[in-house]
């Protein structure tokens, strides 16, 4: 249910300093530390001595020192350092290393073969590297599997009935929808043509308080990123009373069945205030905890463990994103699966074919 060979958000640049940090991606345990030169690095979090977690360990000139015996690893994998026995490094003594890059504000890892690593491959999210642009930056853990995630963000009409600070109600019988398909990326759009505007908005808003025309086209990139192009424009106003909300929704399988949401809240108005940036980040963090995580965490123990499919569910014409996602994403996995299956035997175990008999 993972597509392995992609990259994937570990966390926000900032969130990495001079201590390591473990996170699970995609069921595999990872260490992540920075070089002296400010690099990242990424390696298996589990030292193949006695199996401790190296990001409990400390930083040592450019490796990770496990806690519990001392070794040292460096951003290869390799053991570099062993304190015992007059430091003979003992066959076996490597943990996998993942290539990592950083960009837009983030730490991106790729989960699959070394050699496929195209940084080229990560994700566009140039449009939040604006200098107009102001926001903020968050971390949201969703005990659900990140394919609902992906549901519940490629329907957008779901704002307006879940989320009193995003969406109204009544915008909904005044809203349209479209999807569009280029290679793996998906575009969810929707128009909201004449409605009350919610309450960020309101707080943001710059024209007279009057209805609006609203929008929230939201770009799926496989298999996890999406890109919300959010605004309002005056009807039949000045061009220039709007508001421009661009946000990232990057997606993480921690396991089959939880998920990592780093996510981001930028605007192009008011962008000198620093109390309303902190203001809408609570707002957010407080719409994404107790509104979208309670409700997706809900629909996974509905759904008892079966398949997506197998239940059958109801398609509404909203759902046209979502579906496309979902039917884009598996065939995706799918290839990957039967090129993997035709690799000769062995290919990519340099690791396991380090380890003693």
């Amino acid at each position: 249910m993972f597509l392995k060979n992609a990259w994937y958000m570990a966390g926000w640049s900032e969130t990495l300093a001079e201590k390591p940090q473990g996170i699970r991606m995609l069921g595999e345990k990872i260490a992540l530390f920075r070089l002296e030169n400010g690099e990242v690095a990424a390696i298996g979090d589990r030292c193949p001595h006695r199996f401790a977690s190296l990001s409990g360990g400390v930083l040592v000139q450019d490796t990770l020192q496990c806690p519990y015996h001392g070794l040292r690893f460096d951003r290869s994998g390799a053991c570099i350092h062993n304190p015992h026995h007059g430091g003979i490094i003992p066959p076996g003594a490597v943990t996998r290393s993942y290539p990592v890059e950083e960009r837009h504000h983030g730490i991106w890892v790729w989960m699959g073969a070394p050699e496929a690593a195209d940084p080229a491959l990560i994700p566009d999210l140039s449009m939040l590297d604006a200098p107009e642009l102001v926001g903020t930056r968050g971390y949201l853990h969703v005990p659900a599997d990140y394919r609902l995630v992906i549901d519940n963000l490629m329907d957008l009409t779901h704002v307006n009935y879940l989320h009193p600070l995003l969406g109204i109600e009544d915008a909904a019988a005044n809203t349209r929808v479209s999807v569009e398909q280029e290679g793996r990326d998906v575009w969810s759009y929707m128009w909201t043509d004449g409605s009350e505007l919610p309450l960020l908005f309101q707080m943001l808003w710059r024209g007279p308080k009057g209805n609006a025309k609203m929008r929230g086209h939201m770009r799926w990139t496989a298999p996890a990123a999406l890109l919300l192009d959010s605004g309002a424009t005056e009807i039949g106003g000045d061009p220039g009373a709007s508001i421009f909300l661009p946000t990232a929704h990057l997606l993480t399988p921690e396991t089959e069945t939880s998920t990592h949401y780093f996510w981001t809240q930028y605007r192009d108005v008011l962008t000198d205030d620093a109390e309303l940036t902190q203001q809408i980040h609570a707002g957010v963090a407080h719409t994404f905890a107790t509104e979208d995580e309670p409700m997706i965490a809900q629909v996974a123990a509905n759904m008892d463990g079966q398949d997506f499919w197998d239940l059958r569910p109801a398609i509404l014409n909203t759902d046209a994103g979502a579906v496309r996602a979902r039917r884009l994403l598996a065939k995706l996995i799918r290839e990957e699966e039967a090129a993997a299956a035709k690799e000769p035997e062995g290919a990519g175990r340099a690791v396991e074919s380090a380890l003693p008999a």
